[in-house]
């Protein structure tokens, strides 16, 4: 069983008052630019396809919570405080700009399914680990229907799910006490044990490019990712990891998202630098 669980695991690696509906902010298909989270062109080419496969990956997601315990008391603080901030600023940037536009869910696009909190993607959840995972929510019933809709069809389904308030206070919560623990967990075997030998703010930095970019490291698109595998990580260079990730704004020069991708590589080989 545990050999099956970590083949599902490794799988998916390479993976306030309501206003009134008058006073809703406009359908949102995308986040404010210093948020972007994905790269846009493996995005759009998995768009095509994501609706048809999201329910299937969903399914075994509940399949692996159902046997994965949950994450221990202290997990959260394995990413440390600078790292988490890090995160939240790329993605939401303040907690009063998630007030005034991102408290209600959005659809970031390509293959992104409905999106709410600190970058939680509902799509590319089962409906059982976000009943879990919001459970303190009034509306999660709701939230849990999002479950492996992805692509045009959470664009299509997101007006159904506009009227949803999810409050910064909940948003961070359910960010440190469950997105953090699964992120570090998906770094350490993207990695290795080894970086679990780096310093706190360089674990965090690489947990920060884990959430924005996945464990994948497949293909000329995660060179840099294997070279920090293969050899910034073994050596605990730190110059080479800062490196390695200021090269991966490669792929976003001369694109609309070249500012946003390449300001967050920045930030995170910063973090590096200035670990201890």
């Amino acid at each position: 069983m545990r050999a099956a669980v970590a083949s599902l695991i490794l799988l998916l690696a390479a993976c306030v008052q309501a206003p009134a509906a008058s006073a809703l902010p406009p359908v949102e298909t995308t986040p404010a630019p210093a948020t972007v989270r994905a790269d846009a062109a493996v995005e759009d080419a998995r768009s095509a396809t994501a609706q048809h496969a999201a329910p299937a990956i969903a399914a075994v997601r509940d399949a692996v919570q159902a046997v994965v315990p949950p994450p221990a008391a202290g997990e959260a603080r394995l990413v440390s405080p600078a790292a988490a901030a890090h995160i939240v600023r790329w993605e939401v940037t303040s907690a009063a700009h998630y007030a005034r536009r991102l408290q209600w869910p959005i659809w970031p696009g390509g293959a992104s399914g409905v999106t709410w909190g600190i970058g939680y993607d509902g799509g590319h959840q089962g409906a059982r680990t976000i009943a879990q995972d919001w459970a303190a929510h009034p509306d999660v019933a709701r939230l849990a229907a999002t479950a492996g809709i992805t692509g045009t069809a959470a664009r299509a389904a997101l007006p159904r799910f506009r009227d949803i308030v999810v409050p910064f206070g909940e948003a961070e919560q359910v960010f440190v006490e469950v997105s953090l623990p699964v992120y570090h967990r998906t770094t350490v075997r993207a990695y290795g044990e080894g970086v679990l030998a780096l310093p706190a703010d360089a674990r965090g930095a690489l947990v920060g490019n884990t959430y924005n970019r996945g464990g994948s490291m497949v293909g000329d698109r995660n060179r840099e990712k294997r070279a920090i595998r293969d050899t910034c990580i073994p050596l605990g260079d730190l110059a080479c990891l800062a490196l390695q990730l200021r090269s991966q704004c490669r792929l976003w020069r001369g694109t609309n998202l070249e500012a946003g991708l390449c300001g967050r590589r920045e930030s995170e080989a910063q973090l590096v630098e200035g670990a201890r």
